[in-house]
C-alpha cells in the first residue's frame, strides 16, 4: 500500500479592522507552502488504507463482488462497478473494465481501473480513464463516496442526479466498513424505551441514520450521532465510541481537534417522566481533572416541527457536563400500532400489514416464518416476529412489536429485537424489515397500484435477518426533501464539513403556490399568453383544488385562465419523482419530469427545474419563472427555509436581538409576551421573574423551524449546587399566544421556555400563519430530576407587535441597520490595507499554491454563510476549473 501525505494551506479568517486586515495579509503573505500540517491525503490501489489519527486499518476487500455493483439512476441509466477488483463481463466489447456505463442501448467505459483515496475523514474510489465523452470535452469518470453507516440496508447505493451530457458520475455507497469500530461493551441494535408509567414506547434509533451539528457558540461545533458512534467523515473525525465531540476547525494538532465529550448511550431513560440520553465520556474534564465530560441530550415533544436538530443549552458551573434539547416528534406518543407521522408530516399506516398472516421463507437451506406488527405463530415462540427452522429445531430471531421507524432516507423499518443468542458474540439475534413502495411512485400519480406484496430475505449475518417487503401501503405522497450537501469548515482551509439541506417546511399540504412570469428573454414574453398561471408544490403531486386538470400527481401545472377565473388548457409539466438535490449549503435544486408532450418538440416531455437560495428577507418565498428552455420551466425560488441559522446580536441597552443582514430588530421591552423584558416563570409553585436582558446573550435564527433561539445564564437561588440556569428560549412564529416551561435540576437547572407568539414572524420575514389553532403541539414535556414545572397560557386573541424593525414603520417594511460615518483613519486604514493587498497579490503571482491559497481566502465571507452558485453543465455538484478539466481539488470540494 502506497500512502501519500500532502500539506495544504489555511486561510479564512475575517475581520473589519483595516490594521488587522495588514497583519493577516502579511501572515499569509509570509506563510509556507506547508503552513498547515493537519491536511491529509492518503491513497491506496489495494483498497486498504490506514486512519492518520487513531490508526484504525479501513479494509474494503469485503465490497468486492463476484458479478458487479448495479445501480439505476432516476432515468433508469444503469452504472455497473466493482470495488477492488474489475468485472467480470466485457463492455462495450471491452473487458478488463472497472466500471461501465449503460444508457438508451449503448455502452461506455467509465473507468479501466481505480484508486481508494481518503482526505479529511473522506474516503471515496476514483474510476479513472474512462472513454472519450460524448461532448468532446473529457473522459467519462466515476467517483463511488464510501460513506459510513453502521446499519445494513436493502439499497446502500444511491446515483446523484445528473444532466444528460454529464461526463463525470458520483454513486454513493453506505457500508460499515467505511466506520470506525464500535466497542463491543457499546454494540446494540435498539434504542428504545418503554414507560413504566402508560406503556408509552419511544424509539430514538432513526435518530442514528446522520451526524448533526450545532454551535457552541465560540467558534467550535458539537458533532452528534444518538443512539450509535458520530459517522466517520470528512471533518467527522471523532474519537472511537464517541457519541457527542467537539470540533474546533482551528486547532492544527489532528488528536485535539475532535474531542470525545461522551460515548455513545444506546439505552434512553425516563425519569420523572422526562425522556434522556446521558452520554459519559473517557475524556477528563479541563475544569476538574478527577472529572470526566458527560453530557445529557433532553428530549421534547412537537408533532409539527420540521427538521429536527439538536441544540446545545450549555455547560454546568465547572464545565464538565454539556446539556442539550432535542426537539422532535420521536417524543410524542404513537397513537396507532403499526403507523407512523414521517418527519413531512404525512401519517403511514401499515397495520393492515398485520392481518396478511405469516409469510413463509426460504433462503440457503433454511426455512423463515416472518410476519408485520404482530405473532409469526408456529414454529416461532408466542412472542417471537421471526424465525428460522433448520434440522427439526427453531431458532428466534426477534420479539415482535408494532412500533413503525424511519431510517435516514425516510424509509419505513420495523425492528423485531431479543432472538436467540448468535454465536459466541454476547449479542441476540435481530430482524429489520424495510418496507418499500411497490410500484416505486407516489400514491396519487395515476400508476397502476400492485395488488400483490413482494417480501424477500437480503442479508442474513453480522446477528441480524435483513428483509424487504414490497407493498403498496408503503408508498407516499411526498418524496424525499433533504440532501447532503459538503460546505467549507469555517477556519480550516480545505476542509469540507457534511450537512444536510431540509426543505420539508416549504411541502404544503392544503395549497399550491403560484408562481410569478418574470421571462428574461423577450421573445419567450411574447409567446406567453397573459392570462397564463403556474402552479407548483415542494417535493408532492399538487393539492387538488382549484378545478386543475392537469394529470394526477403532477407537481407543477400551466393553465390559461378564462375570464371567469377558471383554469383551462391544462398541461402538466412534470412529476415529482427526483429526489431534491443539493448544490451547496444554500442552494438546491428540484426536478419535475415526464410531464405532457412538448408542444414544440412531440418527441420529448414537459419538465420542471426549481432553483432554491437562500434569502432570508422573504421568509417562505415564492417561485419565479425565470426562463425557458427546450420544454424545461425553469423557476427561481428564492426562500429563508434553506439558509443556515444564522448568528444575530443582543443589544444589552435595548434589550434587542438585531439581525443585520436583513435589517431586523426584535425588541422584547415592547414584546406581547414579556414585561420591560421580564418573563413570568413558575418554579417550585413560586412565581420568579425571567430577566431576558442583560449580558452574555447569544441569540440564533433558525429559519427552518420558524424560530429564533436566545440562550444565556440566569441566577436562580436553590436551583441546583451552583444556583445558576442555563435557559434556552425558542420564540416560534405562530398566530397564537402560547407558552410553556421546562426546568430540569441537576448539578444545574436547565429552562427550556417555549414561547409562540405572532410578533416574532416579522423578524423572521414571515407572515403570520392563518390556520393555526390552539391546538398546536407543545414544545415541552414534564422535566426530569427532582424538580418539574409546566406552564401554560390560552390564547389571547392578537397581541400587541413587539417592534421588530429598526425604526417605527409599516411592518410589511423591513429596514436595514445603518452604519456608521467613516473615520479618517478608518478610510486611511482601508487605503493602506488594499495597496497592501495589491502588493501582496504581486508575490503570490509567482506560486500558483499561493494562488490557490489566496482564491480559497476569497472564496470565503464575513457573515456566517454564504456561497455561490457553480456554473456547469455537469452533476450540479461538480466544480470545474475555468479549463474545464476535472481536478483533484475539485474532487475534495464534490465528494
Amino acid at each position: 500500500m502506497s500512502n501519500v501525505l500532502r500539506k495544504i494551506g489555511i486561510c479564512g479568517a475575517t475581520t473589519s479592522s483595516p490594521m488587522l486586515a495588514i497583519i493577516l495579509l502579511a501572515f499569509i503573505c509570509n506563510a509556507s507552502a506547508g503552513d498547515d500540517a493537519n491536511q491529509l491525503t492518503l491513497s491506496s490501489k489495494d483498497c486498504m488504507l490506514t486512519e492518520p489519527v487513531y490508526g484504525h486499518q479501513f479494509d474494503f476487500k469485503g465490497l468486492q463482488s463476484d458479478l458487479a455493483h448495479v445501480v439505476k439512476s432516476t432515468s433508469n441509466d444503469i452504472f455497473e462497478f466493482n470495488v477492488c477488483s474489475n468485472l467480470t463481463h466485457t463492455c462495450n466489447n471491452e473487458s478488463n473494465v472497472a466500471a461501465c456505463f449503460k444508457k438508451q442501448g449503448k455502452e461506455y467505459v467509465l473507468g479501466r481501473q481505480h484508486e481508494l483515496r481518503y482526505h479529511n475523514g473522506k474516503m471515496y474510489l476514483n474510476y479513472t480513464s474512462g472513454a472519450k465523452c460524448e461532448n468532446g470535452t473529457t473522459n467519462y469518470q466515476l467517483i463511488v463516496r464510501l460513506s459510513c453507516d453502521y446499519t445494513i440496508d436493502a439499497n446502500p447505493l444511491h446515483v446523484t442526479p445528473y444532466a444528460d451530457d454529464s461526463c463525470s458520475f458520483y454513486v454513493e455507497y453506505e457500508t460499515p466498513l467505511a466506520c470506525l469500530p464500535i466497542p463491543d461493551a457499546l454494540q446494540s441494535n435498539s434504542c428504545s424505551v418503554s414507560s413504566s408509567n402508560n406503556g408509552d414506547s419511544f424509539d430514538l434509533m432513526p435518530l442514528s441514520e446522520t451526524n448533526y451539528r450545532t454551535t457552541n457558540r465560540q467558534g467550535s461545533f458539537f458533532i452528534i450521532n444518538l443512539c450509535k458512534p458520530v459517522l466517520y467523515g470528512e471533518s467527522a473525525m471523532c474519537p472511537v465510541g464517541s457519541s457527542i465531540c467537539l470540533y474546533d476547525p482551528k486547532e492544527t494538532d489532528l488528536k485535539k481537534r475532535f474531542i470525545n465529550f461522551g460515548n455513545v448511550q444506546s439505552q434512553p431513560i425516563i425519569k420523572d417522566d422526562q425522556l434522556l440520553l446521558r452520554h459519559e465520556s473517557s475524556t477528563p474534564c479541563a475544569g476538574n481533572s478527577s472529572a470526566n465530560y458527560t453530557s445529557i441530550v433532553y428530549f421534547y415533544c412537537d408533532k409539527d416541527v420540521r427538521n429536527p436538530h439538536p441544540e446545545f443549552i450549555g455547560p454546568d458551573e465547572d464545565g464538565c457536563t454539556y446539556r442539550f434539547s432535542f426537539v422532535t416528534p420521536l417524543a410524542c406518543k404513537t397513537d396507532k400500532p403499526c403507523s407512523a407521522i414521517t418527519s413531512d408530516n404525512e401519517l403511514l399506516d401499515l397495520s393492515p400489514l398485520s392481518g396478511h398472516g405469516p409469510h413463509k421463507l426460504t433462503k440457503d437451506g433454511k426455512n423463515y416464518t416472518v410476519a408485520v406488527c404482530a405473532s409469526a405463530g408456529d414454529p416461532c415462540l408466542p412472542k417471537g416476529g421471526a424465525c428460522y427452522f433448520q434440522n427439526g429445531q427453531s431458532y428466534e430471531l426477534g420479539n415482535f412489536n408494532s412500533h413503525l421507524r424511519f431510517n435516514q432516507s425516510d424509509s419505513p423499518y420495523l425492528l423485531y429485537e431479543e432472538g436467540a443468542n448468535c454465536g459466541s458474540t454476547g449479542r441476540r439475534w435481530s430482524t429489520k424489515i424495510e418496507f418499500v413502495c411497490a410500484n416505486n411512485a407516489t400514491k396519487d400519480n395515476g400508476g397502476v397500484k400492485t395488488t400483490t406484496d413482494v417480501v424477500q430475505i437480503i442479508e442474513d449475518s453480522n446477528c441480524q435477518l435483513l428483509i424487504q417487503y414490497q407493498t403498496p401501503h408503503a408508498c407516499r405522497q411526498q418524496i424525499r426533501c433533504k440532501a447532503k450537501v459538503y460546505v467549507d469548515s469555517p477556519g480550516a482551509s480545505g476542509s469540507n464539513s457534511e450537512e444536510l439541506v431540509d426543505l420539508t417546511p416549504l411541502i404544503n399540504p392544503n395549497e399550491n403556490y403560484e408562481a410569478r412570469v418574470e421571462l428574461k428573454s423577450k421573445a419567450a414574453q411574447e409567446l406567453m399568453p397573459k392570462n397564463t398561471k403556474f402552479f407548483l408544490n415542494v417535493c408532492r403531486p399538487l393539492v387538488p383544488k382549484y378545478q386543475l386538470g392537469c394529470a394526477g400527481g403532477s407537481g407543477a401545472c400551466m393553465a390559461n385562465m378564462s375570464s371567469a377565473g377558471a383554469p383551462e388548457e391544462e398541461h402538466s409539466l412534470g412529476f415529482p419523482w427526483t429526489e431534491l438535490t443539493g448544490i451547496n449549503r444554500t442552494t438546491a435544486e428540484l426536478l419535475y419530469l415526464k410531464g405532457d408532450p412538448c408542444p414544440t418538440d412531440k418527441s420529448m416531455n414537459l419538465s420542471t427545474r426549481i432553483h432554491f437560495s437562500c434569502n432570508m428577507r422573504v421568509g417562505r418565498g415564492q417561485p419565479v419563472l425565470t426562463s425557458i428552455d427546450d420544454c424545461n420551466y425553469h423557476f427561481d425560488w428564492g426562500t429563508s427555509v434553506i439558509c443556515p441559522p444564522h448568528e444575530c446580536s443582543f443589544s444589552e441597552d435595548t434589550c434587542e436581538i438585531v439581525q443585520d443582514e436583513a435589517g431586523m430588530r426584535f425588541n422584547f421591552k415592547n414584546a406581547s409576551f414579556a414585561t420591560d423584558g421580564k418573563i413570568e416563570i413558575e418554579h417550585k409553585k413560586q412565581k420568579l421573574l425571567l430577566n431576558v436582558c442583560g449580558t452574555h446573550r447569544k441569540a440564533m435564527t433558525d429559519y427552518s423551524q420558524d424560530l429564533v433561539n436566545l440562550f444565556f445564564t440566569h441566577d436562580l437561588p436553590g436551583c441546583g449546587k451552583e444556583g445558576k440556569m442555563n435557559v434556552q428560549m425558542r420564540l416560534i412564529c405562530s398566530n397564537i399566544n402560547e407558552k410553556s416551561t421546562t426546568i430540569t435540576e441537576d448539578t444545574q437547572c436547565s429552562l427550556l421556555y417555549v414561547q409562540r407568539t405572532p410578533s416574532i414572524c416579522q423578524f423572521l420575514g414571515l407572515s403570520v400563519p392563518q390556520n393555526e389553532g390552539s391546538s398546536s403541539t407543545s414544545t415541552s414535556t414534564p422535566a426530569p430530576t427532582t424538580s418539574s414545572t409546566t406552564t401554560s397560557i390560552t390564547p389571547t386573541g392578537k397581541p400587541t407587535e413587539a417592534a421588530t424593525t429598526a425604526a417605527s414603520l409599516p411592518a410589511s417594511v423591513p429596514v436595514a441597520v445603518p452604519s456608521p460615518t467613516a473615520s479618517v483613519g478608518t478610510i486611511m486604514g482601508i487605503i493602506l490595507s488594499v495597496t497592501f493587498f495589491v502588493a501582496c497579490l504581486g508575490m503570490f503571482a509567482f506560486s500558483p499554491a499561493r494562488r490557490h491559497r489566496v482564491r480559497r481566502l476569497f472564496r470565503r465571507s464575513s457573515s456566517a454563510v454564504r456561497y455561490s452558485r457553480v456554473q456547469s453543465n455537469e452533476e450540479a455538484n461538480l466544480l470545474l476549473e475555468p479549463n474545464g478539466e476535472f481536478t483533484e481539488s475539485d474532487d475534495d470540494m464534490l465528494l
